[in-house]
Parts: C-alpha cells; structure tokens; sequence
C-alpha cells in the first residue's frame, strides 16, 4: 500500500511541473523504459524558475527491452496528445523545454548521439523531429534528416527552448512549418517551409491502427541515448570479439546488445535536469518570461 501511495505522490508532483493550454489535450502520461525511483527525482535546488524541477538520471548498461537490442537507453517522460479533427491537426502547437547539463557533463557530446525532447507520431518509427546534443552544442532533425545545427550549448546553466510545429500535410508556399526558438533568440536555419509529416508517415501509423480523423502525436523529454555502441567503440581500450550488427529500418547499423561485452570502459552517469514544460497555442502562452512557474 505504502509503495502505490509513494508512486501517486510522485506522479502528482511530476504533472504539477507541466502546464498545456488548449487544443492540446493529455490523455495519458506514463513513463518510458525506467525505474522511476533509480532515474527520476523531484527536486528543489537548481530549479528555473518555482520550486521544483526534474531530475533524470540514468547510468552504464541501465535499459530495457528493445532498446538494449538497439543499443540505447533511456529515461523518459512520454506525454500522449491527442488531435481530435483535420482542422485542429493545422493549427500550430507551440511547446517550450527548460533544459539544464551539469558543468561535469560526462558524456562526450563529440562521440555521442543523445535526445534531449522530441516528438513522434503513434506507429511511426521515426521522429517527426527531434534536438538532441551534437559535438559541443545541438541539433534539430525533421524525420529521416538533419535541419540545423548550433555550436555553442551551454553547460553549467539552463537552456530555454521554444518549438513551434505545424503536423498539417498541407504545402502552402510561405508557411512555416518548423520554428526553433534558443534562449529568447530565434534561429533562423532551424525553420523549415516544408511539411514534415508525409504519406509515408500516414501510411506506416495507419498499420498501427491510427485514422485520418483522430492522429496521435506525443512529446517526450528526458534522456535518450541512441547508438551507445558507437560511442563505446570509440573510447574503448579493448575492442569485443565477433560484435553482431543488425540495420534498422532507417538504414543505418547498430551494434547489438552492446551493454553485453567487456569494452574496457564504461559511458559515465547522464544526469540532466528539466523545468517549465509547457504547451499552447501562441508563443505568449508557452514563453517562460511572461508565464508564472508552473509549480
């Protein structure tokens, strides 16, 4: 009894840290691939703004499931939205991210692949699009390819996104379908004017039981490490014996179960904290200098 009370206290205070306006509606969040009490706490120092923040951390050879087979690990919050028509589906969606790196970030942002939040449509193997760290700063991926990079993240502080989005399937010369927002600083080479979400995508989700009139996207934000085996063969001191390789459907190879051999080395503890998670309709609503904290 005491460990069901100490997991609702816990996803109490979790859902206290995000706010969403409409047309966003919440219709479930759970976490995904973690142990809520080994890679997640609530704290109250080194917040953004309010009380609390959040705090993910997540350690060599922690995950589950598919993703050991991949070569990844995670710990991530998974928030499900739902659009209910086409109508809706067009109107822009706004989502703003508090992100924050330790100075002793031990991972090596140069030889790593990492997620910081993204966002995926239910049945779709991809990401519609993604930021995730890459060499000293980040970068934006639109599905399959890269869109832009920055070179200057900064660590030992934190970092304020804001994303705006456009799921419509619709190509209108001018409209802008991707917007990235850094610190109060708009980056011009992240906007895109094409439309992300394709037949492709329709088409491979419809085989997962999603329709026309209710499409289903969500966020998620937290750590998510791809490709630990090609870090590891990187800085190893001792390359394994008779590594297997499989290729995922994107095309690319990946070193199967990596956490399962003795490469000599391990990847450091990931810690990152995340604050002020919002969603709306305008840029007013989801802009951390003219909002109250969240908590």
């Amino acid at each position: 009894m005491m460990k069901k009370i100490l997991k609702l206290l816990v996803l109490a205070s979790i859902l206290c840290n995000s706010s969403y306006a409409v047309p966003i509606v919440v219709k479930k969040t759970r976490w995904h691939h973690m142990d809520i009490k080994k890679h997640f706490e609530i704290v109250s120092e080194n917040v953004r703004a309010g009380k609390t923040a959040q705090k993910f951390e997540i350690r060599h050879g922690e995950c589950k499931k598919q993703d050991c087979k991949w070569g990844a690990h995670r710990t991530e919050k998974h928030l499900k939205i739902y659009q209910f028509s086409k109508k809706k589906f067009k109107d822009p969606v706004f989502y703003a991210v508090s992100v924050f790196i330790p100075k002793d970030f031990g991972y090596d942002f140069v030889a790593s692949k990492m997620s910081m939040f993204q966002a995926k449509m239910k049945g779709v193997d991809m990401p519609l699009w993604m930021v995730s760290t890459q060499g000293a700063g980040f970068q934006v991926r639109l599905g399959h390819y890269k869109r832009c990079s920055v070179h200057s993240f900064k660590k030992g502080t934190w970092n304020d996104f804001v994303v705006k989005t456009n799921y419509s399937r619709e190509r209108i010369k001018g409209k802008k379908y991707f917007e990235l927002w850094w610190n109060g600083k708009k980056i011009d080479e992240c906007t895109h004017y094409i439309p992300f979400v394709t037949k492709e995508h329709i088409k491979e989700s419809k085989s997962h039981g999603w329709n026309n009139n209710k499409q289903q996207i969500n966020m998620r934000y937290g750590i998510y490490k791809f490709r630990v085996g090609d870090y590891l063969s990187q800085i190893a001191k001792k390359k394994p014996k008779k590594m297997k390789t499989m290729t995922q459907p994107s095309g690319m190879k990946n070193i199967i179960n990596p956490f399962k051999y003795d490469w000599g080395v391990k990847i450091p503890t990931t810690i990152m904290l995340y604050d002020e998670i919002r969603f709306g309709k305008s840029f007013s609503e989801v802009d951390i200098k003219t909002n109250d904290p969240v908590d």
